[in-house]
């Protein structure tokens, strides 16, 4: 990917820790604020979600798709708690990190027009683009606010295939099956928010008219 990584070995400790996922713990790079590092904390899950998404990303690239709504991978880096990869932070236009998609829909922070437009606008990008999100958890897409009054989705993780695999290579090769999984992908993701919108709602997080 683009922005090779020079360092060959960085510590993680608790003051980086972000968050973590099935498989991966996400730290803050300790001497580059603007990225993160991502590194398997559950080895026994087997899924390669480093890798994987490292190659689904490098493929994209070469075929010069626009990375206006996917976080950048800036290649492999060695660290204490053993191999990392390094991934693009994203941050609002003011330097804060953007929340993800799932915080805003919860907490109905945007106006429901506004959150469907900006759904929308990311399912025209992965359709015209024939990108898989294989996992369409709202907590994998964050909302960056990149003016005053100006937000759009970014995918941060769960894109290209689970696990290594024939499916995995099939996303790469066969235009025909990815334009299925695609549409199929999207019609999940409409779901998704529906489900979290009814969570919020029953949560008493999200006001029912706006």
């Amino acid at each position: 990917m683009k922005g090779k990584n020079k360092l060959s070995f960085i510590n993680l400790n608790k003051k980086n820790y972000l968050g973590k996922g099935r498989e991966r713990a996400c730290y803050l790079h300790p001497e580059d604020d603007s990225k993160v590092v991502k590194v398997v904390y559950k080895p026994l899950e087997n899924l390669n979600q480093n890798e994987l998404e490292y190659e689904y990303l490098k493929y994209l690239e070469k075929k010069d798709i626009p990375f206006s709504h996917l976080s950048k991978c800036y290649g492999k880096v060695h660290t204490n708690l053993g191999e990392g990869y390094i991934f693009e932070r994203i941050k609002d236009y003011n330097g804060e990190t953007s929340t993800s998609f799932k915080n805003v829909v919860m907490n109905g922070l945007l106006s429901s027009k506004l959150e469907i437009e900006l759904l929308n606008e990311l399912k025209k990008y992965l359709h015209e683009n024939s990108i898989i999100f294989v996992d369409v958890a709202l907590s994998n897409v964050f909302c960056q606010k990149i003016s005053e009054d100006n937000y759009k989705l970014v995918l941060t993780d769960g894109i290209g295939g689970k696990r290594m695999g024939l499916k995995s290579k099939l996303y790469l090769y066969s235009k025909l099956f990815t334009k299925y999984k695609v549409k199929k992908q999207l019609k999940k993701l409409d779901s998704r928010y529906k489900k979290v919108i009814k969570q919020g709602i029953e949560a008493k997080t999200r006001l029912l008219s706006e």
